[in-house]
């Protein structure tokens, strides 16, 4: 059975407000932990966000552990928004925190919207990540052209409908990269994917599960 924790990281800007799903599978050998980024808290994104908790379950029903978090500002967390500068510092402390607690954890990372780009960013940064998966990524107000050192598995899931995130700017991205990212299209999905979640939930498992498995290294 799940368990699910409300708990403070700390963070450069103050206490992050996170919740810890599924703490006991950290506790097996070689455990694998899925950090999840949300989307822009200046329209409104927090870790509750349906997309979020959505991942969240497909990540507890893959046996992981699964963190999300409030960047700084939102909920219960210290500190103001920092134009994703100091969100990414806030996933480098909670990754930091994460390996503290469990020395030998193998990491994955998830963002949707603005938290693909904090998601991307970090992963760029930080060798230790295994699997990345970006959904709606907003590539027009992020530079995304500029992560050319993710060289873990990298999915992006797109909805062709998407009215917040233009699905050509995404593909028109994915033409130009010279990184290797598997695209998985969702045929008239919003941005929101209202009505589609239980098929996102699936799709991400379809992402992550060869990984875990030993599949993808």
């Amino acid at each position: 059975m799940s368990t699910l924790e409300n708990i403070f990281i700390p963070g450069p800007a103050g206490a992050l407000e996170a919740r810890l799903h599924n703490r006991a599978a950290a506790t097996i050998a070689a455990p694998w932990t899925l950090v999840i980024c949300h989307p822009h808290p200046l329209y409104g994104g927090t870790m509750d966000n349906k997309v979020i908790t959505t991942i969240a379950k497909a990540g507890v029903e893959l046996g992981m552990q699964v963190l999300r978090f409030n960047y700084r500002g939102v909920g219960h967390s210290a500190g103001t928004f920092a134009d994703a500068v100091g969100e990414c510092d806030d996933l480098q402390a909670v990754i930091a925190w994460i390996k503290e607690q469990f020395p030998n954890l193998r990491l994955l990372l998830c963002g949707f919207s603005f938290g693909a780009y904090i998601a991307a960013k970090v992963t760029s940064e930080t060798p230790r990540v295994k699997g990345l998966i970006t959904v709606a990524p907003a590539v027009l107000h992020y530079d995304f052209n500029g992560l050319t050192k993710i060289d873990c598995p990298w999915f992006l899931i797109q909805g062709s409908a998407d009215e917040v995130v233009p699905p050509q700017s995404v593909y028109n991205f994915l033409a130009r990269t010279p990184q290797n990212i598997k695209r998985i299209d969702f045929a008239d999905a919003g941005h929101f994917f209202h009505g589609r979640l239980i098929e996102l939930k699936q799709t991400v498992k379809e992402c992550f599960g060869p990984i875990i498995e030993g599949a993808v290294e």
